[in-house]
Order: structure tokens, then sequence, then C-alpha cells
């Protein structure tokens, strides 16, 4: 082979080389793909039903029996015509006092506030 050849096979193979060459990452800067978390709040309405404290609703019975009594000793008058109107009052207003109680502890419900968090990442 002559020197010329060579020559041009050397400087070939050293253009391939340079061409071929992997590009250097180093010198390269990326974005950082850290992720930063913040917690986010957010408040929510709750509606739940009141504990009921008196289940069978007896102050409601009693009470009602009380004044229906005395309103039908009022409308009844005396003797035996007035006590039939004492017991039948006390019987309709204990049901109507049981009644009356019984709606209102279903209507008893409480109104709170909670707040719920979660984390999010930027």
């Amino acid at each position: 082979m002559n020197a010329s050849r060579l020559t041009s096979v050397l400087s070939g193979g050293m253009s391939l080389l340079v061409l071929a060459a992997p590009v250097r990452t180093a010198d390269v800067t990326h974005a950082s793909s850290t992720k930063t978390p913040h917690e986010v709040c957010t408040e929510h309405t709750v509606t739940t039903q009141k504990p009921v404290k008196d289940k069978n609703r007896v102050l409601g019975t009693v009470a009602g029996a009380g004044v229906g009594g005395v309103v039908g000793n009022e409308v009844g008058g005396k003797g035996t015509k007035g006590d039939v109107a004492t017991v039948a009052g006390a019987a309709a207003g204990g049901y109507a006092g049981n009644r009356v109680q019984k709606s209102t502890q279903k209507s008893g419900a409480e109104t709170t506030t909670k707040t719920v968090c979660h984390t999010v990442y930027d």
C-alpha cells in the first residue's frame, strides 16, 4: 500500500470515529423532576342524627296525658261524666304527646363542619 492510500484510510477511519462518537451528556443541564408536596384542605358540611335520650318517649306521653287530663276535666264538668272526660282526655293527650315527641326526635339533626386534607404534589 502506498503512503497516500494509507493516509486516506487513516483519515477516513478517524472521521468515522468522530462522527460515531456518543454525545456527552455531562454538558447538558436537565430540569429538576423533583415534586414538592403540600397539603390541601377543604371543609365539608356533615349532617347527622342526634342521639335520642328518651327512646320510649315517656316524657312526651306523661306531659301529654297531664295536659289532656286537665283539659278533659274542664270540659267534662263534675260527676261521672267529668271522670270519663278526664280519662279520655288523659289518654288522647298521652297519645298526642308521644307522637309530638317522636316527630321532634326525628327532626333533631346536628350539622357540623369536617375538615378533610390530602397531599398534592406540584
